[in-house]
């Protein structure tokens, strides 16, 4: 494994153990275990109530004077949510690495038969053509 992707798993592993929802106050346990296991996980719930949000933010500011410890909190809930995005987009390729080896693991024949095709795919990508090519097509 890189170096990189060392680092990034050991922050990953870091963060999820620092991170931790406590279900024992809440009236149904067994139901806050469900609903993080099968409807949605707390990242989840949270980038959805902040995508909202966002929505109802941009309404109150088109409609209202802020004083200016509000635009204060506003800047610096835009520059977290910028941040999130950035930290999104930069470990969007390891989802896919990460998607190979759980394909390798656990379905070794159709990771055998895909990776001609990505390798094909990516060795077109590196000919220097301008605009990239779509991805192959299962078939």
């Amino acid at each position: 494994m890189p170096e990189d992707s060392q680092d990034r798993q050991s922050q990953s592993q870091s963060q999820t153990t620092a991170v931790q929802v406590s279900i024992q106050a809440s009236s149904d346990p067994a139901l806050e275990r469900r609903i993080f296991g099968k409807v949605a996980s707390a990242g989840r719930q949270i980038g959805r109530i902040a995508d909202v949000l966002d929505i109802l933010i941009a309404a109150f500011e088109r409609d209202a004077r802020l004083a200016p410890s509000a635009v204060a909190v506003l800047a610096a809930y835009r520059g977290m949510r910028e941040e999130i995005a950035r930290e999104k987009a930069a470990w969007a390729p390891e989802r896919y690495l990460e998607a190979l080896e759980t394909l390798r693991a656990e379905n070794p024949r159709a990771y055998a038969e895909l990776l001609p095709r990505l390798r094909q795919w990516l060795s077109e990508q590196a000919g220097g053509d301008a605009a990239p090519k779509e991805p192959p097509t299962p078939g």
